[in-house]
């Protein structure tokens, strides 16, 4: 992801002292592949699926003849024809291999911050996207079509989970669980006569528009304790701005089916969308207290590759400033495209998150969540939130060190260059 670049970076360099070959890809990559493979300096960026690109390269195939990849040819990269359409049947990829990536051996610091038992594992059982939010590069990076993995392959993964690893809790990491109500039906009755004891939960976010009781009540008793929901804003000229497709009025019912489900809800917002005002983004976070949610998230608008709203930032609002990706994240970054200063839009965040935080429901429940182990990654990432410590744009050691080369010679790593 392109919060997640500077240490790509980091690792493609620590791949090479090694003497290995390497191939970067993801959200980023397919959305900006030639400025990632200069500022990367890799040896490939895939622009689709690596499943099958990455195969073709271990084979030892040219790549030139390789579809949708860039590469190193003359000291200028190259882009091989696209790949012509993204892979319709995901169960051919089978599962990852659990093995090299143990999910016992991770930190209890799991997407979303608390979870309820360890071992945890993310799951992926879809691909792609059919919306149109101008914010979000899904349908680039992943297809508009919807691709889904069967049903039975996704139990059988979870039931392996349960059983070689010890895995208590899955998290399903879908842009679009919910999309298909006969899937979601299917999965957790399947899940439900498989009796394992596992629970599950949906940190990635649902469409709020594709719940309604019934399918809550069947993902509560089939083990979903949690789910995030995708509501970006209280304002309906906003959610038409950025094409949501959503009617704020619909919101708050569904909130109260999730809270009736017994599901705790986490409810991700967005401020300083393009031309959105001081009062709309006030509304927006006193929505969000309004609501029966367990958690909430205040997040700038970040631009990212690949959006609309990032052509849109690049032409209209970035005034030809170089691009240094370690700073776009969905807190530090001060997009500028609101009707109010980034100082004052910063303030509004930390406002939103302490009044949200700090009120003593709240705080029960978040408190009989955590687990003793988990809480120091909690109160790092509360007093985050609560801008109480500085957020660390640039603090882990991979940032610091692409800050210096930054500084020392943007031309090369971070300054976005046009494709050769």
């Amino acid at each position: 992801m392109t919060t997640y670049f500077p240490e790509m970076v980091s690792e493609v360099e620590r791949a090479k002292s090694f003497g290995l070959p390497t191939v970067i890809g993801g959200p980023h990559t397919i959305a900006n592949p030639v400025q990632a493979l200069i500022q990367s300096g890799a040896d490939f960026a895939c622009i689709g699926e690596g499943e099958i690109v990455l195969n073709e390269l271990v084979e030892g195939k040219d790549p030139s003849q390789i579809q949708g990849i860039v590469y190193w040819k003359g000291g200028k990269p190259v882009r091989t024809s696209a790949q012509p359409t993204f892979y319709p049947d995901i169960d051919d990829f089978g599962q990852p291999a659990w093995d090299l990536i143990d999910p016992r051996s991770y930190p209890k610091a799991p997407h979303g911050m608390i979870a309820r038992r360890f071992p945890l594992a993310p799951i992926i059982t879809s691909r792609g996207c059919p919306y149109s939010c101008t914010y979000c590069s899904a349908p680039i990076t992943a297809g508009k079509k919807m691709r889904w993995r069967s049903v039975g392959g996704v139990i059988d993964e979870m039931e392996m989970l349960y059983h070689q690893y010890g895995v208590r809790e899955i998290q399903i990491e879908d842009d679009n669980f919910t999309i298909k109500r006969e899937r979601v039906f299917e999965f957790c009755e399947a899940l439900i006569r498989k009796n394992i004891d596992v629970i599950w939960s949906l940190p990635n976010g649902v469409r709020i528009d594709r719940l309604d009781p019934e399918m809550l009540a069947l993902m509560k008793r089939s083990g979903c304790y949690l789910m995030s929901l995708g509501i970006e804003s209280a304002n309906q000229r906003i959610l038409d701005l950025v094409k949501k497709n959503l009617n704020v009025e619909l919101v708050r019912k569904v909130v109260g089916w999730v809270s009736d489900a017994g599901i705790e809800s986490c409810g991700f917002f967005m401020i300083g969308f393009p031309t959105e005002t001081h009062e709309e983004i006030e509304n927006t976070v006193e929505f969000a207290l309004s609501l029966p949610l367990s958690r909430a998230n205040f997040t700038k608008v970040t631009p990212l590759p690949g959006t609309e709203i990032y052509d849109l930032w690049k032409r209209e609002y970035s005034q030809g400033e170089e691009i240094d990706w370690s700073t776009f994240n969905f807190y530090t970054f001060n997009p500028k495209m609101a009707k109010v200063s980034p100082s004052e839009l910063s303030k509004i965040q930390r406002r939103g998150n302490r009044r949200f935080y700090m009120r003593p429901r709240v705080i029960f429940c978040l408190i009989t969540r955590i687990r003793w182990d988990q809480y120091r990654y909690f109160f790092r990432r509360i007093l985050n939130l609560l801008g109480l410590k500085k957020m660390t744009g640039l603090k882990t050691k991979q940032q610091i060190d692409l800050s210096k080369k930054h500084t020392a010679n943007p031309k090369v790593l971070l300054k976005e260059t046009a494709p050769a």
